[in-house]
């Protein structure tokens, strides 16, 4: 079975966050084997949503995915993550040191002594 999802009708013109990227996920048909996004009308879309986009296709590996009327920002967008997703992650930097305060005049205290 072929399912076609148009974005614009779901989302309009924006495409922003992982949040919103889940709730594409709950529209796809469980027994779709092929599903069609159509980026028609499409003027923007997040790194964090095209990020979530990715982990749907993975979760969904059974089915195959095409994208369609992507502009030339939601292409550009797609290929940077897809490339980001395979290196792996190194900032390079040390766990930030974590504090906790049992109220409120501790945290203005602690802010206050830096």
């Amino acid at each position: 079975m072929k399912q076609n999802i148009k974005l614009i009708d779901i989302f309009g013109t924006d495409l922003f966050s992982r949040a919103k990227a889940s709730e594409l996920n709950a529209k796809i048909i469980h027994n779709a084997n092929e599903v069609s996004l159509d980026f028609y009308g499409i003027n923007f879309m997040s790194r964090s949503f095209t990020d979530e986009l990715f982990n749907i296709i993975v979760a969904n590996g059974d089915k195959t995915f095409n994208f369609l009327n992507c502009n030339e920002t939601t292409k550009a967008m797609l290929k940077s993550v897809s490339e980001g997703r395979e290196h792996e992650r190194k900032l390079g930097l040390p766990h930030p040191k974590m504090y906790k305060f049992e109220n409120q005049k501790q945290l203005v205290d602690f802010l206050i002594a830096q």
